[in-house]
């Protein structure tokens, strides 16, 4: 917005009607907020440097100041002249911006003005406070608090909560998502046996036991922390690092607190004494592509991987997109480049060598559980004697230094200087010492993702003022401070999330919710959500009596097409595993950035070469091709075929029942079962085979939408 195009005069030729409105209060966070931050602040925001005429309007008082904003007297303030302008030449947001306001935006600043244009701090930025429990009507369906916030949101609306899922789905909705892998039929009946009023809570205490639990959640965790087998960029060749994603399995196995997680991942290296293992969980920002040292100039290279570390420390913990602020002042949120290289100076003490071949840096030397007698060298982080300067880069370019800067965390955290973290160790302390009002809020945010699809604020790496607002506000600061008063106990979120009455609902869309709740944001039905790639293929292995359930170990080699490196001439030749490693669970399947295998990148896993907040999910025909005819998935089909032809004999029906429990834990009904019965007969007339027949039948079956969709 350039406000010095139009003299204030001006404003008093402005003859513009606007359609009447809802006269209630306007909140500014909600109403006023989002309209200026997509709008406004880019030209008139925190950042100073692309700042027009001198004027703020993420600042109550330079708003004031500039007569921009006359609280109370919208006719008198240049704001709403600018607004209701319809010359274009004076009009804000200037039309080659492309971003126009629509009547009711201009409807609400003005109200806001007339309302006194009160300001309010950003809500993800304020302290957390426990909200105190809703009171609601329907008190028998609340099954844990978390139920209350989701109950009183819908009563306010008019709306009703969905029924409960049927038992069947229940168990298979819990046991893919807490596990990521289908229950068998034999722990459906025992599930369906079981009559005692706590069936569920004791099923949900066993799985979150189980090592599948660990596994399931872990594979979250290194797209966070952007885990592959190789190091990226052009040559994308093997490092070892896979003893850094068992470190993770286990600490969730065992349930380390979140607080001791986030310590020895961020500064492990650092804590006195500290073990083999806190080392080994250091290796958390050595995960980053590390190109090959004559590809850029030494230090370059070195500080692209202190840019990465910042930048993704402040998306899987923060919640901010710091990487705004690398260049310039950050234009929405209020991180300046001043912050951003004081954080900078956090991670810039880290040994690095300026190997030509991308080994720089220290390693932790571990014994080799593949080959005895031999060791593993993983990159881990080490701190430097004496710190390096830091300098903020003029324009993000590192050649030009600007101020000296000494490390501390953003300003807006209003932390002294006597309590500004100086080093990588206090830092991941300060980050979970309960004060922070971010990380808890951003954590349980992800885990209520996982299970519903999306988070209560859906944009999970930008809590700033240009992300979502949260669609339960009090749901999410009650789950942050139950996160950080149960002493960061990760597994206690996961069982209230997945114990509470609003998991259990049926997905089932009726016509109310396509008209009062499209996109369910008030979560009056539980959500449909497509497997990962990884949980799409360890069904087809487990239904398939295929998988082999071993923890852990380095990464195996699944089959894979032939040439399949030489065809996107990256060096190295695939060699297909050999016995059971041909089965494990897909997340030790070898992650090769450049290359993954091909069914995982078709099915939208992500190569890792960032940070992974939140996967993509398409929906594209070569999908189908694949889970048709991609390698495994049909020798898969055909173990299946082989396995209902052995465990039932001589009776299509009784082995299509056994077929359909085991892929979908459920038995066909009347219409299915008719419809797949004449399949076999048409396909028993043309090939009298009856383990090729029955392959087919296991192929449609493992391609179901249904299979291949947590219920």
């Amino acid at each position: 917005m350039l406000w010095n195009r139009l003299p204030l005069a001006l404003s008093l030729l402005l003859c513009f009607t606007l359609p009447a409105y809802a006269q209630g209060d306007v909140s500014f966070i909600h109403d006023v907020q989002p309209i200026l931050a997509n709008h406004c602040y880019a030209c008139h925001g925190p950042d100073k440097h692309s700042r027009e005429a001198e004027l703020r309007l993420d600042v109550r008082e330079s708003g004031l100041a500039r007569d921009a904003i006359v609280p109370g007297k919208p006719d008198d303030s240049e704001l709403i002249s600018r607004i209701l302008n319809e010359d274009q030449s004076h009009q804000m947001p200037p039309p080659e911006l492309h971003k126009p306001l629509s009547d009711a935006q201009k409807e609400t600043l003005r109200r806001w003005v007339q309302q006194g244009a009160e300001y309010a701090g950003h809500w993800a930025f304020d302290s957390i406070e426990r909200p105190s429990l809703p009171k609601v009507k329907r008190d028998e369906w609340v099954k844990n608090p978390i139920d209350r916030f989701i109950l009183a949101r819908l009563e306010a609306e008019g709306l009703s909560p969905s029924p409960e899922v049927g038992a069947e789905t229940l168990i298979r909705r819990a046991t893919l998502d807490l596990t990521g892998l289908p229950p068998t039929p034999e722990q459906v009946e025992a599930f369906l046996r079981d009559k005692g009023e706590d069936r569920y809570e004791r099923l949900v205490d066993r799985l979150i036991a189980s090592p599948g639990y660990a596994q399931r959640r872990a594979q979250d965790w290194l797209d966070l922390a952007r885990y592959a087998d190789t190091r990226g960029f052009a040559d994308d060749t093997m490092r070892e690092i896979w003893p850094y994603r068992d470190w993770v399995i286990h600490a969730i196995d065992q349930n380390m607190s979140f607080d001791q997680f986030t310590i020895e991942q961020l500064a492990g290296d650092m804590l006195p004494d500290a073990t083999d293992a806190q080392r080994l969980a250091s290796a958390f920002h050595r995960n980053a592509p590390q190109a090959k040292g004559v590809t850029y100039p030494v230090e370059e290279y070195r500080v692209k991987g202190v840019v990465d570390r910042v930048n993704v420390t402040g998306r899987v913990w923060l919640g901010l997109t710091m990487e705004c602020a690398q260049c310039h002042d950050h234009k929405f949120d209020p991180v300046s480049q001043q912050d951003y290289f004081a954080m900078f100076a956090l991670f810039n003490n880290i040994e690095h060598t300026g190997s030509g071949h991308g080994q720089g840096g220290p390693k932790l030397r571990l014994p080799n559980q593949a080959q005895a007698g031999k060791l593993l060298n993983v990159p881990v982080m080490k701190e430097m004697p004496v710190p390096r300067e830091t300098f903020i880069h003029v324009r993000g370019n590192f050649l030009q230094k600007g101020e000296q800067v000494s490390p501390a965390v953003p300003g807006v955290f209003q932390l002294s200087d006597e309590n500004q973290p100086r080093d990588r160790l206090t830092f991941a302390r300060w980050l979970v010492d309960g004060k922070n009002p971010l990380v808890a809020r951003v954590v349980v945010n992800r885990y209520w993702q996982r299970y519903f699809g999306h988070g209560l604020v859906r944009t999970p790496d930008d809590f700033g003022v240009q992300g979502d607002l949260p669609s339960h506000p009090e749901l999410l600061d009650w789950l942050a401070s139950e996160f950080m008063d149960s002493d960061w106990n990760m597994k206690h979120i996961h069982r209230l999330i997945a114990t509470s009455a609003t998991y259990r609902q049926s997905a089932r869309i009726l016509p109310h919710h396509v008209s009062a709740d499209p996109d369910n944001r008030l979560l009056s039905r539980m959500q449909r959500v497509r497997l990962p790639a990884e949980q799409i293929r360890d069904q087809a292995l487990a239904v398939s009596d295929l998988l082999v359930e071993r923890v852990g170990g380095p990464s195996v080699f699944p089959t894979h097409p032939l040439d399949y490196w030489k065809q996107r001439a990256l060096p190295g030749e695939w060699t297909p595993s050999e016995g059971e490693s041909r089965y494990r669970r897909t997340m030790y399947t070898y992650w090769r950035r450049m290359a993954l295998h091909p069914s995982l990148e078709i099915l939208n896993a992500p190569a890792r070469d960032n940070c992974v907040v939140q996967r993509v999910t398409s929906n594209v025909p070569t999908q189908a091709l694949v889970l048709l005819n991609g390698p495994m998935f049909a020798e898969a089909a055909r173990a299946l075929a082989k396995r209902v032809v052995r465990e039932v004999k001589d009776d299509e029906a009784k082995r299509l029942d056994r077929a359909f429990r085991l892929v979908l834990g459920r038995s066909p009904d009347r219409e299915e079962q008719a419809k797949f019965l004449a399949y076999i007969a048409h396909e028993k007339e043309q090939n009298d085979d009856e383990q090729a027949v029955w392959t087919l039948v296991c192929s449609v079956l493992l391609n179901l939408d249904e299979a291949v969709t947590r219920p």
